[in-house]
């Protein structure tokens, strides 16, 4: 065979090798993105505390968020412990100073009260104010 059809042939086979594995990795690709995705809505928060009430949340507003733009989403991981996540429904659009707010949602499980509680959200620091 003459050079050049066995230089189209490498080629070819090197282009059919390269969709092949480009393929079989996108898959994965999807999976990672979702999984972010199920992550992405967890609030980041500033502080929480257990009240009678249910779980305290320090949040980050810049003006219009509300206890409606969460939900308190629970997981019992075993008899004594139960694991919390704070999803935020609804982005704060208004374009205020931002300033931290405390919101309280409800504890739906009426057996929680005697569990120990661990929280899923990352967690801040407080940002330090300065003087003017």
């Amino acid at each position: 065979m003459s050079k050049s059809i066995k230089y189209a042939q490498r080629l070819l086979l090197l282009s059919l090798v390269t969709i092949i594995s480009a393929c079989a990795a996108a898959p994965n690709a999807e999976k990672n993105d979702n999984s972010v995705a199920a992550n992405h809505d967890l609030a980041v928060i500033y502080g929480f505390d257990v009240k009678p009430e249910g779980l305290w949340f320090l949040v980050k507003s810049t003006g219009c968020t509300s206890e409606k733009n969460f939900k308190l989403q629970s997981k019992v991981i075993d008899e004594k412990t139960a694991e919390y996540s704070l999803h935020q429904s609804k982005r704060d659009l208004c374009r205020g100073m931002p300033q931290l707010v405390g919101i309280t949602l409800p504890i739906e499980d009426s057996e929680a009260v005697d569990r120990h509680f661990v929280i899923v959200n990352p967690i801040a620091a407080k940002p330090k104010r300065t003087k003017r």
